[in-house]
Parts: structure tokens; sequence; C-alpha cells
């Protein structure tokens, strides 16, 4: 298995889900901001484009009016919004795409789609609009100002990592270049931002747990991967006193069995199914034992669209 291969042809579907995943999440650290500052109106009395009784207003955008004369969507306040529930749609104003990759320097040759060779470039302007409400408009400064002091770190696969690159992409073009630094380490990938005291960090383990794929020369497919299902605590211990956690594990599990280890140096074949529930609750639990609520937010990316077939195709 090579999850990393810089050769193949790009596809928009990762570059989706990692501007997509970026945006949502930024949305989540606006949204005190919001509460705070912004009193919404009284949706459950009054019509949704009727000023509300409150001295500040919340601008709502009105739709298209249905057959029975209510609009078609009526926008709710952010901490009543489903953000995860909504559409794919075509935005071909300015504010899109949110970086371009001749920008960024830090971005790996997997996710530089035109210079891979794609020959057009819509497909960056394309934005997740939720159902029901409508997500803050992406400033740097402000994603930077929640960070002042702070530490995010993605956990797990390439995925993630290519998470945590773009969102290094959406805000380090605002930072002087003497501000900022990028460093790879075995296991972990580091861009800090002095100004604001602040990182944006990546720690490898597709599998959360340990396997023997976890080295920096065994993660190229060379070697079958032998997961340690209920073993954590050395990759844990590299989690702690972080704020922010993003965790992801999906691409690594492809296999219809996986070879779990049994004892010091035996390995069994375990179902992926069954392999995956034991792993995620081995996670679970050091995330229970291990986290303190007050002050690190953890979130759990689920899958990817996967680009397995896309790959065989252009081979």
């Amino acid at each position: 298995m090579r999850p990393f291969d810089k050769t193949q042809r790009c596809n928009y579907f990762p570059m989706l889900t990692i501007v997509t995943f970026s945006t949502l999440f930024f949305g989540f650290f606006c949204y005190n901001q919001y509460m705070k500052t912004i009193p919404f109106p009284d949706f459950k009395h009054q019509h949704p484009f009727q000023e509300s009784s409150n001295s500040t207003y919340v601008q709502l955008q009105e739709t298209n009016k249905a057959d029975d004369g209510d609009y078609e969507r009526i926008v709710s306040p952010l901490e009543e919004c489903d953000i995860f529930t909504g559409e794919w749609v075509f935005d071909n104003g300015s504010s899109h795409p949110l970086y371009k990759e001749d920008d960024c320097e830090f971005l790996t040759d997997m996710v530089t789609c035109l210079k891979n060779g794609r020959p057009e470039s819509l497909y960056q302007k394309w934005r997740w609009q939720p159902r029901d409400c409508s997500l803050p408009k992406f400033e740097a400064n402000l994603l930077l100002e929640k960070l002042r002091g702070k530490r995010l770190m993605f956990v797990g696969d390439f995925i993630n990592l290519n998470q945590m690159l773009s969102m290094v992409c959406m805000v380090q073009s605002i930072i002087p270049p003497e501000k900022k630094s990028f460093s790879y380490a075995s296991y972990t990938t580091v861009f800090k931002m002095k100004d604001y005291n602040a990182t944006l960090e990546f720690y490898w383990a597709p599998f959360l747990v340990e396997s023997n794929v976890d080295p920096p020369t065994m993660r190229y497919g060379t070697v079958v991967p032998v997961v340690k299902l209920e073993s954590i605590s050395k990759h844990g211990d590299n989690w702690k006193n972080v704020d922010y956690l993003i965790f992801n594990t999906y691409i690594w599990w492809r296999y219809p069995t996986m070879k779990a280890l049994n004892g010091a140096t035996d390995s069994v074949d375990v179902d992926q199914n069954v392999a995956y529930e034991r792993a995620l609750k081995s996670w679970a639990k050091w995330v229970e034992e291990n986290v303190d609520s007050n002050r690190t937010s953890v979130f759990f990316s689920s899958m990817s669209p996967t680009h397995m077939k896309y790959k065989l195709a252009n081979t």
C-alpha cells in the first residue's frame, strides 16, 4: 500500500475534504466569538426577514419564495444549526479559493493539483453550504487570535497531514517570514507562529494505536501492517497538553482482515470491523483518561472520500 504517492495524478475529492474540514473547523472557533458579540433575533415570533427589536441585527439573505408564499430556507442562529447537513455550492466570488497553490510553499506535491497538470481550477470554487445557516466568512487574523497561546494538533494519517497543511496555507500569508517557521520530524510536523505563541501541528499515527508502520521508513507499503490494538500510550504521550486535538484514521484500514499483534511477536488475523472497533475503543479510553475537557477540545474526523479507485484508473 502506498498512501503517499507523489507521482499519482491528483483528484479534487481530497482537496475538497481538506478545505471543507478547515472551514468547518474554523466555524467552530468562531462560534463563541459570534455568540458573545451578536444578539440574534427571535426567530420564533417574527418573520425571518423582519427587523429584530435588538439594537444589533443579523443580516439575512433572502432566498426564493416557495409556492405557498413562505421562504424556502429560514436562517437559524448558529447554536441551532447543524453545519453537517447541507450541500456543495459553486461560489464564483473572490473569497474562493481561500488560498492558491503558488502562494503556499508548504504544500506537498500530492495535493498540488494544478502543479500536477490539472487543466482547470474551477474545482476550487466549490464551498460547503449548511442547509439552515451560513458559515462565517473566513478571516485568517481572527483564527490566529483564537489560537494565541495555544496548540492545535492533527493526529492520524496523510489525510490529516493534508488538513494541517491546508490550515497552514490559510493563515501563513499574513505572517511575516521571520515570524513563522516550519519543521518536519519523524512523527511530528510543526508550524510555529511566533507573535502568537501558537503552533499548528501534525502527529503521524495512521491507526491511532501503535503499529509496525509507524516509523518513517515503513510508511510506503513496504511491509504488511501489524497493529497493536490495545497499545496507544506511546503515541498518546505526545498528545497531552494540547488545546485542540483533531483525530482521524481510515485509509489504512482497507484490508478485509487486519493482522493484530498477539503477544510479543505473534500476529493473528482479525476482521477489519472488529479490529477498527477495538482500536477506537482504545483511543476513546485514552481520551477519557488523559484529556481535560476544561482545557482541550477533541474532534474526530470520519472517513474521507476514497481516492484509491481514481489512482488505479489513472495508472
